[in-house]
């Protein structure tokens, strides 16, 4: 189930509109949704929920749909119908096999150790010179 809006439709433009074509409509339905510039009449002049929810759907969408780097990943999202892969950049781990003897032991202990760091002291050779002042 893709919970993703269309940001097409919201900006009434087809999928292969131009961003000037795009830019257009977001200014058009701008001045009829701001509550700034649209006439209101007949609300007094306070703007309700649903019309701030329509404009902040037309203000994402335009975001999405200037930047053809996001407008990329949009209509890729689009075509596959798989959730926005915004997770960052994907990381190679590498796992270490251990013998069935290193197993049998490790499974004995808790995997994770916490505890106070251990701190040792140099050895005088590496130490650095005492400054006399």
């Amino acid at each position: 189930m893709n919970t993703q809006p269309d940001h097409y439709a919201t900006l009434h433009v087809t999928p292969d509109a131009t961003p000037r074509e795009i830019a257009r409509a977001y200014r058009a339905l701008l001045r009829t949704h701001h509550p700034d510039t649209r006439q209101a009449t007949d609300d007094g002049g306070t703007p309700s929920a649903g019309d701030v929810q329509e404009l902040h759907a037309i203000m994402q969408a335009y975001v999405v749909l200037s930047d053809p780097g996001k407008r990329a990943a949009y209509d890729r999202t689009r075509r596959t119908g798989a959730p926005s892969s915004d997770r960052g950049t994907p990381v190679k781990v590498r796992v270490h096999r251990t013998s069935k003897s290193a197993q049998a032991q490790t499974s004995e202990q808790s995997p994770l150790a916490f505890g106070p760091p251990r701190w040792e002291p140099l050895p005088r050779s590496t130490r650095l010179p005492r400054r006399d002042s």
